[in-house]
């Protein structure tokens, strides 16, 4: 029996490598998002410590100076919380592309995968009637043969 090839293992290959690397991009994407909803949940907890802080302030006695100053920190965070959800909604696109790409790339390779093992399929079967028809062979002319003996 001759041994099956497929003549396009090269490109199986190379779709294959092609979805280990969209997996991993995939994988960083998911990382990225999670760090900015983190960093959006930090801003907002330290927002949250602040808001506490001045209501505790001001049941004892809040001057002009420490209120401008909370002031300040409370529009700077605000500000880091604008720019942590807009960097969590960039990160969720990416994330979303980074998937897309990794079911194109997955699907390319398990087609390819599919015509492999009908290819294969079909080589076994044309050489197990190529067999077939050799021992045929073999056994008609052996059964002339004896017939031409008597």
């Amino acid at each position: 029996m001759k041994a099956f090839s497929f003549r396009l293992d090269t490109l199986l290959h190379l779709r294959e490598m092609a979805k280990d690397q969209a997996i991993k991009e995939y994988a960083l994407a998911i990382k990225d998002r999670e760090n900015a909803e983190q960093d959006l949940k930090n801003a907002v907890e330290n927002l949250e410590g602040l808001n506490l802080e001045i209501n505790q302030k001001r049941m004892v006695g809040f001057s002009g100076f420490e209120q401008d100053a909370f002031n300040q920190s409370i529009l700077r965070t605000k500000e880091l919380i604008i720019d942590f959800n807009s960097k969590l909604a960039d990160s969720k696109n990416i994330e979303v592309a980074k998937r897309n790409l990794y079911l194109q790339s997955d699907s390319n390779c398990k087609s390819l995968l599919k015509l492999k093992e009908k290819k294969k399929d079909e080589h076994l079967k044309r050489e197990e009637k190529k067999e077939e028809t050799e021992l045929e062979d073999v056994i008609g002319a052996r059964y002339v043969f004896n017939q031409t003996i008597y």
